[in-house]
């Protein structure tokens, strides 16, 4: 046995547990899990409303491409563009940005920008390179929206631009079209929004908008009328060219202005402007009485329109206002019937004269009826004038003519009737023809007949004489032979006298040829003037072939 000692027994340490380590080779993936549960979370939490447009068709939009536009900043894209069941338009699925979703209101806005130029308007230019992209205008509205219907052009003005809207009224559209600017002293102030036909098809209403700060000086006495075009004027001062800009000249334009002595205020909401056709019929002075009259014309009144004016020695006391034919049975002529309205408030009295002022007073007053009544007995008569010597229009002329037959005003029609006065161009033609007619119940062929019978009775009596001297002339001698010789020289002389080619003859029938010539001249000139009473002013009218 070995000596050695036994070895010691082994004892048993207790080691603390291992901590749990993860690999290195699961880190990246377990960072790139982190990431991308972030960005899905960060991605909800941003995600916007989703929201579906119509659209009238699908030209611009492609998925996942056209992106929709708010102040040009991107606040969303198309995801999806999808045909509608019935196949009348296009629905798009758009996603909006969240920050986007207090735009989304009941009378917001869409529409497609693409490069457009009609009229004077040139748009989405830029869009040539980019692309065309969905425009957004936020509308004012309280209540939320997810379903759009998309316009089919963009709108002129959007709702963040300040300045009011206003409705006209007019006859026809002539040149205005959506976008028409609107001038205000020759400064755009608006534009034309829209325009449609009224449900009975009588006028157009058209809505324009008046931007700040010219909006505050539309009043319920503003005028509007149609600035497009060159307004052309042929005055005592020359020719006078109007125009509001080169703009209104080629795609037309509207204007308006407020009289100097209007009342301040805006106008109420439905209050409807009438759209004049000219700056001249707009500026018109208003006013509140109007007196109207039926004057009575046998003569032609072609030149004459409905709104000619009422002229009383060179102030323009009204307007005509209608114009028609008198078809009366118990008439022993045919007369026009011209209808004009007077102002009275332009026949005042002078400040501190003692007559009593029209204005205020109507058909109905005796006092008022007492003046025109005096004024008509000293001569006071309506005459169609010529106005224009170029294109021959005509006026009514109030004035007075202390040689007229006496007449009196017809109180009793409606409106009541006020004596005429002849023109004095149709007073010249009438004169004409009563020369010709007299010219015409000369008998000259009668006088002509005589004439040769008297010359021929004459030739006859001479011969006789003649013949008789010679006789004489045979038993007589010495002084009786010379008073023979002069009497037959005197009767030689008479004979050449009467001869056809004497002068005696020649003259008279000369005279006989210039009267006919001028009964046919006068009688030329009385129907021309009867078919064409302007030649007077602006010579013979040229023969067509």
């Amino acid at each position: 046995m070995s000596d050695t000692p036994p070895s010691p027994i082994p004892v048993a340490s207790v080691e603390p547990p291992r901590r749990f380590r993860i690999p290195l080779v699961w880190i990246i993936p377990l960072v790139a899990a982190l990431i991308g549960l972030f960005l899905a979370v960060k991605s909800y939490y941003e995600q916007g409303p989703t929201i579906t447009i119509e659209f009238l068709t699908g030209v611009g939009l492609e998925p996942g491409k056209t992106r929709i536009k708010y102040k040009d900043v991107d606040v969303g894209q198309i995801t999806a563009v999808a045909l509608s069941e019935d196949g009348s338009h296009v629905v798009a699925t758009a996603r909006l940005a969240r920050e986007s979703a207090r735009l989304l209101v009941d009378d917001t806005r869409f529409w497609v920008v693409s490069a457009r130029v009609s009229g004077s308007n040139v748009s989405g230019l830029n869009t040539l390179l980019s692309g065309a992209y969905v425009g957004l205008d936020a509308g004012k509205s309280a209540e939320a929206r997810r379903q759009f219907k998309a316009l089919e052009e963009a709108p002129v003005v959007t709702f963040d631009v300040p300045g009011s809207t206003f409705s006209l009224e007019a006859e026809t559209l002539a040149s205005i079209d959506v976008g028409t600017p609107v001038y205000y002293r020759r400064i755009q102030a608006g534009q034309v929004t829209g325009y449609k036909l009224d449900q009975q098809g009588k006028h157009l209403d058209i809505q324009v908008f008046i931007k700040a700060p010219y909006n505050r000086f539309v009043t319920e006495e503003t005028r509007f009328w149609n600035a497009s075009g060159v307004d052309v004027k042929l005055g005592a001062d020359g020719i006078q060219v109007n125009t509001e800009s080169v703009t209104s000249i080629l795609a037309g334009g509207l204007a308006f202005q407020t009289p100097e002595d209007s009342q301040e205020g805006a106008p109420p909401k439905d209050h409807v402007f009438r759209l004049f056709s000219s700056r001249t019929e707009a500026l018109k002075q208003p006013h509140s009485i109007r007196q109207h009259y039926l004057l009575r014309f046998t003569e032609s009144i072609r030149g004459l329109s409905v709104g000619a004016p009422v002229d009383f020695r060179g102030i323009g006391v009204g307007e005509v206002v209608a114009i028609q034919a008198e078809f009366d049975k118990d008439a022993r002529e045919l007369g026009m019937q011209v209808e004009i309205a007077l102002f009275p408030g332009r026949m005042q009295a002078r400040p501190g004269a003692r007559t009593p002022a029209l204005e205020g007073k109507d058909h109905r007053d005796r006092d008022f009826r007492q003046i025109i009544d005096r004024l008509i007995s000293n001569g006071l008569r309506a005459q169609l004038r010529n106005g224009n010597l170029v294109t021959g229009q005509l006026y009514v002329a109030l004035d007075f003519f202390p040689a007229a037959k006496a007449a009196r005003a017809d109180w009793r029609s409606t409106p009541p009737q006020l004596p005429t006065q002849r023109g004095s161009l149709d007073e010249l033609q009438t004169t004409l023809l009563r020369i010709v007619n007299k010219l015409d119940k000369l008998p000259l062929d009668e006088i002509g007949e005589d004439t040769r019978k008297a010359v021929s009775s004459l030739g006859r009596t001479i011969d006789e004489a003649e013949a008789l001297v010679k006789r004489i002339d045979a038993l007589a001698d010495g002084d009786v032979r010379a008073t023979l010789l002069e009497a037959r020289a005197a009767i030689a002389d008479s004979r050449r006298l009467l001869a056809s080619d004497a002068p005696l003859q020649q003259d008279l029938r000369a005279s006989l040829q210039e009267l006919a010539r001028a009964a046919q001249a006068l009688r030329h000139l009385a129907d021309t003037l009867e078919r064409h009473p302007e030649a007077l002013l602006k010579g013979k009218p040229e023969e067509k072939p």
